[in-house]
């Protein structure tokens, strides 16, 4: 898929939740060719303070309008520089990288999406093409479980609502909703529902990957996790966003994925969880920077 470089315009700016902001942005070109679950590299500011571009999810794509959204939380300089910006701004951007999303076959059973923290940003793109499919069955199962540390995380119910969609909330704290991760949130609803997916679509840090990963594995669950890694370049040179790749043939490998060339799209089999949790990998940057 060809990637692009376009100075897009900044057509809107707004807090959407605490510390977390939603960017609107003309860039008629990104939008004609982005499919949810890719990305984008954006320049901050002209010049190398910051140095490097920033990653992040498509948030929305809106083709008829020439634009595309996208999600960030201030965490750094170079967001907080971002949330300064306003309307009328330009902004260089390059993409779409990465693979997207697949939506599947419709009909196959309930569909799950699970979201922790800024992890959102690519799910609610997602969500708008798997209720829009017009192969899909009137009333098939789509759930999404969106968790948070705390209530004021969570983007507001009226960002994400849409006929056909059903969410389970869930917060550390418990300030709103289940009160504990998105993984229990899942298994309880399995468990005391019945309810199996036929897929599961992921985003959010490492470790909530990591338990859901061997989850969607245990039970035979196709998975699609939208992975999350320290990024500099977004074409696979730096090789600072490499993860384990699981090798049938082997019970040990020394081969990699990069989740900028190889995903950020992975199956939960595709990637050695086990030597991930031994290395004790701190928090990665990735949309959310």
């Amino acid at each position: 898929m060809a990637k692009h470089q376009e100075a897009a315009r900044l057509l809107e700016q707004e807090a959407v939740a605490t510390h977390t902001y939603r960017m609107k942005l003309y860039s008629p070109t990104m939008a004609d060719d982005a499919q949810a679950g890719q990305f984008l590299m954006l320049q901050v500011r002209d010049g190398n303070d910051p140095l490097l571009r920033r990653p992040f999810s498509f948030h929305r794509i809106q083709r008829e309008e020439g634009a595309v959204e996208i999600l960030y939380r201030v965490v750094g300089r170079g967001t907080w520089l971002m949330s300064q910006m306003e309307p009328g701004s330009t902004i260089s951007l390059v993409g779409p990288l990465g693979n997207g999303f697949d939506l599947g076959p419709s009909g196959a059973g309930p569909v799950f999406l699970a979201a922790g923290g800024i992890g959102i940003a690519p799910l609610k793109e997602l969500t708008a093409r798997l209720l829009a499919d017009p192969s899909r069955n009137a009333g098939e199962d789509i759930r999404l479980f969106y968790g948070a540390r705390t209530a004021a995380e969570l983007l507001d119910a009226r960002h994400l609502a849409a006929p056909g969609l059903r969410i389970h909330w869930s917060t550390d704290d418990g300030t709103m909703g289940f009160r504990g991760t998105v993984t229990q949130v899942i298994e309880q609803v399995v468990r005391e529902e019945g309810v199996r997916p036929s897929r599961l679509y992921a985003c959010g840090p490492l470790a909530m990957q990591y338990r859901l990963g061997l989850w969607a594995l245990r039970e035979g669950v196709d998975s699609q996790l939208s992975l999350e890694s320290l990024m500099a370049c977004g074409f696979g040179a730096c090789l600072g966003c490499a993860l384990p790749a699981a090798n049938p043939d082997y019970l040990v490998s020394d081969r990699y994925l990069h989740v900028c060339k190889d995903g950020p799209i992975f199956s939960a089999g595709s990637i050695q969880w086990d030597r991930i949790r031994q290395q004790q990998i701190a928090p990665p940057i990735f949309r959310c920077i």
